[in-house]
């Protein structure tokens, strides 16, 4: 069992101001949280004239993200900010009948028979990607984080929108997203001011995530109008532009809109995944008993064969390393919302209006709930492990907004680790240190580079 514990950020002893907590929050969200986060709770700070709680047990969880999740399924006025100049008006970021319309038409296009219908697809992009690495020398170099990014990018495209994006377009998208997180804010002061959200955002760097919105926006858009020329069938841009039709033949969705939801999909099959694959590749390097067992899985399942989707079920310690990955790196480490009407939580009121935070990067490294959280242990989601407590581990979200996603994530993602690792070893420099950047998502900072061999 790996002894590993990789980085995280330094933990304040405790707890800082606001407006410390409003300035390390600029640049890095999880800098804030003190040693007492992760032992608590139900947690209440006012910051300036906002009110902020943070739900951080299984049961206030549970009562936020189902019991009574018609009051808190709005993202929070910081969240609608940083992501509408992207996303507009986005599955992710939307609410109420927007929100139920469109989750509505895209439910069924994330099915396992879609899933299915795509791993083909996945696994064929990813031995482009392994006959690549095959092609360059041994011990050669890499920046694994953009690399992955290129990988997800490209699976995305082709399964959603059945487009090759290529090296330099994928790069680009890559790129672009990068980009964007690198001006967005999350912690606007004006919202903590209590300024309402019509008013314009005052970012002085936002010019610069607009120009890398427009390029996503472009390559969305003319992907949408290749597939309405046809020859898409079969893809998930056609089955949405079919789905979009109404029973009377009307649109229910304008071009922009549905630029939109496919940016949303973009994002969360392109960005994330790339993000918990690079931390994966981390992670593995840093614990040789973990790769050892990894190395065996993939003998015993697949002896040296490409696997296929029949084979995901049963590659379970590859699954359980993406798992851990997940708990340790969440994607998205805080998931906020805003109360619609006033609530009473253990007792506590909570004003209309008040910020409510479920942060993943807390409840699932709780000292209550996991067994050394800031160790890396695959083994604790092995079969024959005690189940994490429910809405303890929520990489993903959970109740009616759950990732829609989801599956399709984890199938793509465990097809990558098996195929890549059946082929070669990546290792890390000596005396690289590897560091995290959190805004939107939670990414490797710079660059994380490693060492290619092949597997002899």
């Amino acid at each position: 069992m790996s002894d590993f514990i990789p980085p995280f950020p330094k933990r304040h002893q405790v707890n800082i101001s606001p407006f410390q907590a409003l300035y390390y929050a600029q640049n890095d969200l999880l800098s804030i949280w003190d040693e007492e986060s992760f032992t608590v709770e139900f947690m209440h700070r006012k910051i300036l004239k906002q009110n902020v709680f943070i739900a951080n047990s299984p049961d206030t969880v549970r009562y936020v993200f189902v019991e009574n999740k018609d009051n808190y399924e709005r993202k929070s006025p910081q969240m609608r900010r940083a992501l509408e100049p992207l996303l507009g008006d986005g599955l992710f970021i939307s609410d109420g009948e927007t929100w139920s319309g469109r989750r509505k038409i895209q439910t069924p296009l994330f099915d396992s028979a879609h899933i299915k219908m795509f791993t083909d697809t996945m696994i064929s992009t990813i031995a482009e990607i392994s006959d690549e690495w095959a092609a360059k020398s041994d011990d050669v170099e890499l920046d694994v984080h953009p690399e992955m990014g290129k990988l997800t990018a490209e699976i995305i495209s082709r399964t959603l929108f059945g487009e090759k994006l290529g090296s330099e377009n994928s790069s680009a998208v890559v790129e672009a997203f990068a980009q964007y997180q690198s001006v967005v804010k999350q912690t606007n002061l004006t919202n903590f001011l209590g300024f309402p959200d019509w008013l314009p955002n005052l970012n002085a760097k936002m010019g610069k995530g607009r120009r890398a919105a427009k390029i996503i926006h472009d390559a969305v858009d003319n992907i949408i109008a290749k597939a309405e020329e046809g020859g898409h069938e079969g893809t998930l841009v056609a089955e949405f532009l079919n789905a979009n039709r109404g029973e009377s033949g009307v649109d229910l969705m304008t071009k922009k809109q549905i630029r939109n939801e496919l940016i949303v999909l973009f994002m969360a099959g392109h960005e994330t995944t790339a993000n918990v694959l690079s931390w994966a590749w981390y992670l593995i390097s840093q614990a040789p008993d973990v790769e050892a067992k990894l190395q065996n899985e993939l003998v015993q399942v697949l002896g040296g064969r490409i696997p296929c989707m029949a084979d995901v079920e049963n590659l379970k310690y590859t699954r359980a390393i993406l798992d851990e990955t997940m708990r340790l790196y969440p994607p998205v480490p805080i998931l906020s919302r805003e109360a619609k009407s006033e609530d009473i939580i253990r007792g506590k009121k909570v004003p209309a209006g008040s910020i409510m935070l479920i942060v993943p990067w807390l409840i699932q490294r709780h000292k209550k709930y996991w067994d050394k959280p800031d160790h890396f242990i695959p083994e604790r989601f092995m079969p024959d492990a005690s189940k994490p407590i429910k809405f303890t581990y929520i990489p993903f979200s959970a109740g009616p907004r759950v990732c829609l996603g989801k599956n399709f994530g984890i199938v793509e993602s465990v097809l990558s680790i098996a195929m890549l690792a059946q082929r070669f070893r990546l290792s890390m420099p000596l005396n690289t240190q590897v560091e995290h950047e959190c805004r939107l998502t939670l990414r490797p900072k710079g660059r994380l580079p490693m060492k290619l061999n092949l597997r002899s």
